[in-house]
């Protein structure tokens, strides 16, 4: 091993509480603006990394979600020719399209922090970092509401279209108590690995090992998501860490399991359907970041 348990279990902690505090104050300042403008209309919650502690203190950046509770984007993929039919007819469009609330969203951000500090983005608004706060992205969006029958919602979650047009959507509530309750079933060790593995692919972009775009944060989490819970309940650091590797290494490289792996939320497929997120990236990493943390 190129280091020792006590790094790995330094690597395994959450962040820092000065790092724990200027989060928190970032996540409130961007509320008090969004509720000036839209009082109760809105629901404001935290997505990604920082919600779901899996955040590493170089990645403590924040996703602070919008989502106007009045509007949606259905999904009728599921419904047969004839349930899409009938759930058409009686659907009414809305007059506030989702470009003018992102615009209605930018503005109130616009009110509260520095002009300069607030960058509209392709998928949401960037909150630049200052000496009180984190980098915030902050994700405006409808509900998405996945459809079982014309009138029969199954699973809810979020959708936003991206400045080029593109359509986006997931399912983060979901996301949030699935790795809660692996977390419980596994000792804690989940979240541990998660994190031991973003420290040391923070390292291998540092080193030059691999690109910055190599492994984000949200596949990583779904990779190591997906490993059997019993691949976690080992004595020490390294070893949990060195059988969750193998085991995705492996897996990616059988196509059938491959296949099998789905998002944290389990309402997504990892790989089917999706061209940017392939199972040889997966084990592209796992095997450079075995070597890299030195095991034989």
């Amino acid at each position: 091993m190129n280091f020792t348990e006590d790094q790995l279990a330094t690597w395994a902690k959450p962040p820092s509480e000065t790092e724990e505090t200027k989060c928190s104050n970032t996540v409130s300042r961007v509320t008090r603006a969004l509720r000036a403008k839209f009082g109760n209309e809105v629901s404001i919650f935290l997505q990604g990394s920082y919600k779901n502690r899996t955040n590493v203190r170089r990645d403590s950046d924040v996703d602070i979600v919008v989502c106007h509770n009045n509007y949606y984007f259905p999904d009728v993929a599921f419904l047969s020719d004839s349930e899409k039919t009938t759930f058409w007819q009686n659907f009414t469009a809305s007059q506030y399209s989702f470009a003018q609330f992102k615009n209605d969203a930018v503005a109130a951000l616009q009110s509260e922090f520095s002009f300069g500090d607030v960058q509209r983005k392709n998928k949401c608004v960037l909150i630049e970092e200052g000496s009180q706060r984190v980098n915030a992205d902050v994700v405006p969006c409808f509900e998405h509401r996945r459809y079982a029958g014309p009138y029969n919602v199954s699973n809810t979650g979020i959708e936003f279209e991206t400045d080029n047009g593109s359509r986006i959507y997931s399912f983060p509530e979901q996301h949030y108590n699935n790795g809660v309750a692996k977390n419980e079933r596994t000792g804690r060790m989940y979240k541990s690995v998660v994190r031991i593995m973003k420290h040391a692919r923070n390292q291998m972009v540092d080193a030059g090992l691999i690109g910055s775009d190599a492994m984000s944060s949200f596949f990583l989490e779904s990779l190591v998501w997906n490993v059997d819970d019993d691949c976690f309940n080992q004595r020490t650091y390294a070893e949990g860490t060195r059988k969750v590797i193998s085991r995705i290494w492996n897996d990616m490289g059988n196509a059938e399991k491959a296949n099998n792996y789905a998002e944290v939320s389990d309402l997504k497929w990892l790989f089917r359907g999706n061209t940017s997120k392939t199972p040889q990236q997966g084990r592209d990493f796992m095997f450079k970041l075995w070597n890299f943390l030195g095991y034989e």
